[in-house]
């Protein structure tokens, strides 16, 4: 509409300058003609600018997310790589599903990279019992149909301002660490196999730090229900598990 606008109000102010005879009357048409022409185009040039009869909608969404490493493992995994140097933004391999393949998320699209440059992603260990991901997402959009209808012919309506992601992970059950570093533990872990004696060794030690850690919950919570210990068993052999991978990481 505001294209329609400039070419209407250009040709009435050439009209009223050029073809109207009467002064008075074309000095009045011209100088409404003409200030309505420049009010279209310095509407249209924040429009551009600072983005003129728009606003910024953010909205937030999270969503559980599960271990690169499968349901078997008992702690969670995920693989982060670093994009540049002290960005504190990441590329992050996890599941979406239990039980899903993990796949690689926020990779940044190159063939959009004005839009990529817009969004971050970051992970940090906390207190929780499950590992989430939040996206809050901030968009441009239409103050109303009167600027939309005025200004929406480039499609800039739902245009992104920015979208900062955020994975938090329980830090006591779950192990981040570069790809490098996943294929190191890939590594001693099939050494480790390689050895059963070794390996049956480290199981027993896992379950016999286990059980104590166990036992000494029962004793302090004797009311304890079945699910609450099982719960606890869970946290614990995760834990312990962590404990472990973490320790292949040094």
């Amino acid at each position: 509409m505001v294209i329609i606008l400039l070419a209407v109000f250009a040709i009435l102010t050439f009209i009223s300058w050029i073809k109207i005879e009467n002064v008075p009357a074309r000095v009045t048409s011209g100088l409404i003609s003409g200030g309505l022409l420049l009010a279209t185009v310095l509407m249209l040039v924040a429009n551009f600018n600072n983005h003129f009869g728009m606003e910024k909608v953010t909205k937030t969404e999270t969503k559980t997310i599960y271990s690169a490493g499968g349901s078997k493992v008992p702690a969670g995994m995920m693989i982060a790589q670093a994009l540049g140097t002290k960005s504190n933004n990441y590329v992050m391999i996890y599941a979406d599903k239990e039980n899903a393949k993990p796949t690689a998320h926020f990779v940044p699209n190159k063939k959009h990279i004005v839009e990529a440059v817009k969004k971050t992603a970051t992970y940090k260990l906390i207190d929780a019992d499950k590992a989430t991901v939040t996206t809050k997402t901030t968009r441009w959009e239409w103050q109303n149909d009167f600027f939309k209808l005025m200004f929406g012919f480039g499609g800039e309506g739902h245009s992104l301002y920015k979208q900062q992601t955020v994975v938090k992970l329980p830090k006591d059950t779950w192990v981040v660490m570069t790809p490098a570093q996943s294929k190191a533990v890939q590594a001693k872990q099939k050494a480790a196999a390689a050895n059963p004696a070794a390996a049956q060794a480290q199981q027993e030690q896992l379950k016999a730090a286990a059980s104590a850690k166990i036992a000494a919950f029962m004793q302090a919570n004797p009311k304890a229900s079945q699910d609450q210990v099982k719960a606890y068993t869970t946290k614990v052999t995760a834990e312990l598990t962590a404990e472990a991978m973490k320790a292949m990481l040094k």
